[in-house]
């Protein structure tokens, strides 16, 4: 069980490494942000890097994290309608008959799941596991047709939430094995 261990504390910590690696050079507040920008990491990797590779203090990696996974989601959000809009308008006839086909397709796939409503998109999004991010939420409640106005607030707590969970797992897996 040791050896098990052993190996997961080095693939994690050479991942994150490998990731820092590349941010040479950049600030390290900076390398945080971007990463937590970028969909597949998010931040189940911004708040291991910020805390145990930067070493920075909780409170920061926190709100660095926060604020990169949560501002630009929310501006993708905000102007997914008028883009859907222009890409309907613009498109033209063959083009936009396919979008809109492939878009009903797709709210018709998500209308078994309206049942758990705004809380479960929330609780989904506040999974700390990969696939279920702040991305993929804004996704989901696009394609549900839900309006901007109703879902930001509850994919904003489900990553405050996550995060504290990302959070708690790190500062355990840290004292853990380092």
């Amino acid at each position: 069980m040791h050896c098990f261990f052993s190996a997961l504390q080095v693939n994690w910590l050479s991942m994150l490494h490998a990731i820092a690696g590349f941010f040479i050079g950049v600030p390290p507040e900076l390398a945080v942000i971007i990463v937590s920008m970028m969909p597949v990491l998010e931040q189940r990797v911004g708040i291991p890097l910020a805390i145990l590779v930067y070493h920075m203090p909780i409170w920061k990696a926190y709100f660095l994290v926060m604020a990169g996974n949560i501002g630009p989601v929310l501006a993708l959000l905000y102007f997914a309608g008028d883009f859907h809009a222009w890409v309907h308008k613009r498109s033209g006839f063959f083009s936009s008959r396919i979008w809109l086909k492939k878009l009903d397709e797709a709210q018709e796939a998500f209308r078994k799941y309206e049942k758990y409503g705004l809380l479960g998109l929330m609780l989904f999004v506040a999974l700390p596991i990969p696939g279920s991010g702040i991305f993929t939420g804004a996704i989901i409640a696009f394609l549900m047709g839900v309006p901007f106005r109703h879902s930001w607030p509850y994919l904003v707590g489900a990553v405050l939430l996550s995060g504290l969970l990302t959070v708690a797992v790190t500062l355990g897996f840290g004292r853990v094995f380092f």
